[in-house]
């Protein structure tokens, strides 16, 4: 009689306490962020972390064109700028060469930084910061 007692109270407080939890919810990807402004395109180039704002920056190769990756200013709850793996691989003096696809929150201005995130990346390759 105890242990049915025991058992059905303790199933009871279980079942509150996962209800009160909250769910956990994917992030969504930089492609559905709701503060694009243009369609997303492909970039060659060298994703690395410089000093200033932002830190994360990729370097069109064969242009003098970087495009920053927006940390702060188009930083929504829910979505994600820069894919895990990306920010996880960047971590120390890395450097990546790949194939990226990056998404606009800003306009293509002379002389000025375009604000965007990375989507995803392909042909990567990570090496050390010289």
């Amino acid at each position: 009689m105890f242990t049915r007692i025991a058992t059905s109270l303790l199933l009871i407080l279980c079942g509150s306490v996962s209800a009160m939890s909250p769910p956990l919810v994917a992030e969504k990807s930089c492609r559905e962020h709701p503060q694009l402004i243009g369609k997303c395109f492909n970039a060659h180039g060298r994703l690395s972390t410089y000093n200033g704002n932002p830190a994360v920056r990729l370097w069109r190769i064969g242009t003098k064109r970087v495009l920053g990756v927006s940390e702060q200013r188009f930083s929504l709850p829910g979505y994600c700028n820069i894919p895990e793996d990306l920010s996880q691989q960047l971590k120390g003096e890395n450097m990546i060469i790949g194939d990226f696809l990056v998404c606009p929150f800003t306009r293509a201005r002379p002389r000025e930084m375009q604000l965007m995130c990375i989507e995803s990346a392909k042909n990567v390759v990570v090496n050390k910061r010289e």
